[in-house]
C-alpha cells in the first residue's frame, strides 16, 4: 500500500505541476512511469495491468477523433471558423458567436480538438482587428468545457463516465443538456462583464469586424470539399447508432470505432487532398496514452487497498456527503482542480459504481467538466488553448483566466446541482 501511495502521489504531483523551470512536464509521459513503476514494483502484476485497460473507452475516444480529423481535412473548421467572422458587427458580437459555436461543436465532438483547431484563427482575426485575443481564448475555453458536458462524447471523462455506468446516450444527453444550456446562458454575459472594457469599440467599416475574404487569404482558405457531405453522413449515423444502441445492445465504443474506420477508409477515395496519414494526425494519441496509464496506475491503487482507504477518509471528512449530489459535486470539483478532471474521475469511479446511483454519476460527469473553468490548469482544453497561444505569441495570464473562469465555475455547479436534484 505504501508502494502504490508513493507512485500514486509522484504521479499526480508531476501532472499537476507539468512545468518546471528546466523542462516540460507532459501528462502521457508521467502517466506511463507511473504505470511502469506500479509493474517493476510488483504492484500491478502483467496480467493485471492489461486487463486494466479500458479498451471500451479508448475505441470511443478513438472513434471520435479519427471522425473529427475527417471534419478536419475537409475544410469544416476552418469554414465555420471564416463563417463566424463574417456573421460578426463587433468585438461583443465575435465573442457570443464564438461561444456559442465552440460550445455546440464541443457537444457533438471531442471539446479538446474544437479548441486545438479553432484557437489560432480566433488568435490572427484578433490579431488583425487589433483586438486583444485573451477574452477570445478565455471564452473558447469556458464554452469548450460547459458544451461538452452535454453529451456523452463531450470529452474524455465523460466518454469514460458513459462506457463505466451503462447510461444510454439518450438518458445521459437528457439529463446533462439542461445543465450545458442554462449554464452557456449565464457563462457568456459573465465573460463579457470580466472583459467588457477589452471587448469595446469593435466596428470598422460597414458595421462589420473585418473582411472574412481578407482572412480567407491569410489561412490559405479554398473551401470546404466536397467529400464532407460523406464525413456528415457518417458523422449522423453515428449519432443515430448512439440513439439506439439501448435497442441493439451495441455499446457505444463499438459505434463510434466502426464509424471512425469506415470514414477512415473512404475519405481518402473521395478527397484525392485527404490521405488516411493525415486524418490519423489529427488523433490526440498522447490522450489515448494517457488514459492508458492512468488505467493502470490506479488499478495499483485499488488492487493495494489503497483506494479503499482513501474512499473511506473522503466519507469521513464529508460525514458521509460523498453519497449526495451536492457533496460528490464539491468533492470532485475541488480534486479536479487539484489533479485535473480526467484523473479525478477514474479515481471517483469505483466509489460511484458502488454505489450504483445515475445522479451520481451524472454529477459526477457535470461537476468534474465544469470545474476544469476554475483555472487554466483545470482541464486539458484550457492547456490547449494557453499553447496554442503561445506558440503565436500570446500569453493567457493565470489570473485573467481565473478572474472569469472562477465565477463561472462556482455559478455553473450550482446549476447543475439543482438541475440534477431536481431529476433525481
Amino acid at each position: 500500500m505504501w508502494l502504490a501511495l508513493v507512485i500514486f502521489a509522484l504521479t499526480y504531483v508531476l501532472i499537476s505541476i507539468r512545468r518546471f523551470r528546466w523542462f516540460n512536464v507532459e501528462r502521457p509521459m508521467v502517466a506511463l512511469l507511473g504505470a511502469g513503476l506500479m509493474i517493476l514494483l510488483g504492484v500491478v502484476g502483467p496480467e493485471e495491468a492489461l486487463q486494466a485497460i479500458d479498451l471500451n473507452t479508448l475505441a470511443l475516444l478513438l472513434g471520435m477523433m479519427i471522425l473529427v480529423g475527417c471534419l478536419e481535412v475537409c475544410g469544416f473548421f476552418t469554414w465555420v471558423s471564416l463563417r463566424i467572422i463574417s456573421r460578426s458587427k463587433n468585438r461583443l458580437h465575435l465573442l457570443v458567436l464564438v461561444m456559442v459555436v465552440t460550445a455546440v461543436l464541443s457537444a457533438l465532438i471531442l471539446n479538446d480538438t474544437v479548441v486545438l483547431l479553432f484557437t489560432p484563427i480566433i488568435i490572427r482575426t484578433c490579431m488583425l482587428i487589433k483586438s486583444d485575443p485573451v477574452p477570445y481564448m478565455v471564452a473558447i475555453a469556458i464554452s469548450a468545457n460547459i458544451g461538452s458536458v452535454a453529451t456523452a462524447v463531450g470529452n474524455p471523462q465523460n466518454a469514460y463516465i458513459a462506457t463505466q455506468s451503462g447510461i444510454s446516450f439518450i438518458e445521459f444527453s437528457a439529463a446533462l443538456l439542461p445543465i450545458a444550456v442554462v449554464s452557456m446562458l449565464v457563462a457568456i454575459p459573465m465573460v463579457w462583464l470580466v472583459f467588457r472594457k477589452d471587448l469595446k469599440d469593435g466596428s470598422s467599416r460597414n458595421g462589420r469586424i473585418i473582411d472574412a475574404q481578407a482572412i480567407s487569404k491569410q489561412v490559405n482558405f479554398k473551401g470546404m470539399d466536397r467529400s464532407i457531405w460523406l464525413v456528415g453522413g457518417i458523422i449522423l449515423a453515428v449519432f443515430i447508432g448512439f440513439i439506439i444502441t439501448p435497442f441493439l445492445g451495441v455499446p457505444l465504443a463499438v459505434v463510434a470505432f466502426v464509424g471512425g474506420s469506415l470514414a477512415l477508409f473512404l475519405v481518402p477515395l473521395t478527397n484525392k487532398k485527404a490521405s488516411s496519414k493525415a486524418i490519423l494526425q489529427g488523433v490526440d494519441w498522447t490522450l489515448l496514452l494517457f488514459f492508458i496509464g492512468l488505467f493502470i496506475v490506479l488499478k495499483g491503487v485499488e488492487t493495494s487497498g489503497l483506494l479503499q482507504e482513501m474512499e473511506d477518509a473522503f466519507q469521513s471528512v464529508s460525514h458521509g456527503g460523498l453519497s449526495t449530489i451536492p457533496g460528490l459535486s464539491f468533492f470532485t470539483a475541488l480534486l479536479s482542480n487539484l489533479i485535473s478532471n480526467v484523473p479525478a474521475v477514474i479515481l471517483l469511479t469505483p466509489f460511484v459504481a458502488s454505489i450504483g446511483e445515475t445522479s451520481l454519476w451524472l454529477a459526477l460527469a457535470a461537476s468534474s467538466t465544469l470545474a476544469g473553468n476554475a483555472t487554466i490548469l483545470g482541464a486539458a482544453a484550457n492547456v490547449i488553448v494557453a499553447e496554442n497561444g503561445e506558440k503565436l505569441g500570446v500569453q493567457m495570464p493565470f489570473w485573467r483566466f481565473l478572474k472569469a473562469g472562477l465565477p463561472v465555475t462556482i455559478v455553473t455547479l450550482v446549476i447543475s446541482i439543482i438541475i440534477l436534484q431536481l431529476l433525481a
